[in-house]
C-alpha cells in the first residue's frame, strides 16, 4: 500500500507537535493557585489592590504598596515565581517598600483573581502591561522603575526590560532557558519539546541597565550554574551575588543581612 503524504498532512502533525508541546510546557511550568488569600481586614492601608488590563484582553489582579498618594517614590515592579499567587508575596513586598520605594506586586494570568491561563508569551504580556500600568496609571518614568523577577518571575522581568531605560534590574535564582531547565530536571531526552522557550540567556544583552542577580550555590530547581552563566554572558554594568548554602526558596533566611543588604545597595 501506498501512503500519499501531503502539505495538509504534514501541516496536521506539525500543529498537533506544537500544541501538544505547550500543552507540555504550561504542565510543568505554572501552578496557579487561586485560592489562597489575606482577609481584607488583615491588609495594611498602605496596600490597595488594583486591576491591570492586558494589552490581550485579561484583567490581572495586582497590589499597590504607596507610601504616600501625593509623592512621587521610585517603584519596584515585582512578578513572582510559579507557585502560588501574589500573596504570599507580601512579605517580601513589604521589605521592599521599606527601603523607601512603592511597590507593585504583579499576578499573572490564570494566578490569584486574575482572568486567563497562562502561557509563556501570556505571561509576557503580563509583564508588559504591568509596565504600561506603571507609566499610564501611576505616572512612572521608566528610568524610576526597577524590574524584580524571582525564579519563573526572572523571565519575565528580562524579556521586559530588553532595549527600556528601566534604573535596574534584579533577578532572584534566574534560569537561562527552558531546553536547560528540562535538563535540569532529569528530562534531557525530551528537552526540545522545550523548544525556544523562556530563552534569558539569548535576551540578557537586551538590557541597557544595571543587574543585580542572587543565586543560592545549593539550589536544587534552578541550578546555581545558571545564574553564573547570565552574569557572565552579561556584559554591561553587573553584580552577583552567592549565599552560601541557600537553596531555591530560604534565600532570606540563610543570610537576611546579605540578601536585603546587596538589594537595598543596589536600590540607592
Amino acid at each position: 500500500m501506498v501512503v500519499k503524504i501531503t502539505l495538509f498532512s504534514i501541516l496536521i502533525v506539525v500543529v498537533v507537535i506544537a500544541l501538544s508541546r505547550e500543552a507540555i510546557q504550561n504542565k510543568f511550568t505554572f501552578y496557579p493557585d487561586r485560592i489562597s488569600e489575606i482577609p481584607e481586614q488583615n491588609i495594611p492601608s498602605f496596600i490597595s489592590e488594583r486591576q491591570i488590563n492586558t494589552l490581550d484582553g485579561e484583567t490581572l489582579q495586582a497590589f499597590l504598596f504607596r507610601h504616600e498618594e501625593n509623592v512621587q517614590r521610585p517603584l519596584i515592579i515585582y512578578f513572582h515565581g510559579n507557585a502560588g499567587n501574589l500573596y504570599s508575596r507580601f512579605e517580601p513586598a513589604k521589605r521592599l517598600f521599606e527601603m523607601e520605594h512603592d511597590v507593585l506586586l504583579v499576578s499573572y494570568r490564570g494566578y490569584s483573581k486574575s482572568t486567563g491561563k497562562p502561557s509563556e508569551n501570556g505571561i509576557f504580556i503580563d509583564g508588559e502591561s504591568a509596565v504600561k500600568y506603571a507609566i499610564n496609571e501611576l505616572g512612572m518614568d521608566e528610568n524610576d522603575i526597577t524590574i524584580f523577577g524571582r525564579s519563573l518571575g526572572t523571565t519575565v522581568a528580562t524579556h521586559i526590560a530588553q532595549n527600556r531605560n528601566f534604573r535596574g534590574v534584579i533577578l532572584v535564582t534566574p534560569l537561562t532557558s527552558g531546553k536547560d531547565m528540562a535538563t535540569a530536571m532529569g528530562l534531557g531526552l525530551i528537552k526540545f519539546m522545550a523548544g525556544n522557550s523562556f530563552n534569558s540567556i539569548d535576551k540578557i544583552n537586551n538590557i541597557k541597565t544595571k543587574i543585580l542577580i542572587i543565586h543560592g550555590d545549593e539550589d536544587e530547581l534552578i541550578p546555581y550554574a545558571m545564574g553564573k552563566q547570565l552574569m557572565e554572558k552579561f556584559t554591561g554594568t553587573k553584580r552577583m551575588v552567592t549565599i552560601k548554602g541557600g537553596s531555591h526558596n530560604d534565600l532570606q533566611e540563610v543570610n537576611s543581612m546579605l540578601y536585603w543588604g546587596e538589594i537595598q545597595k543596589f536600590l540607592l
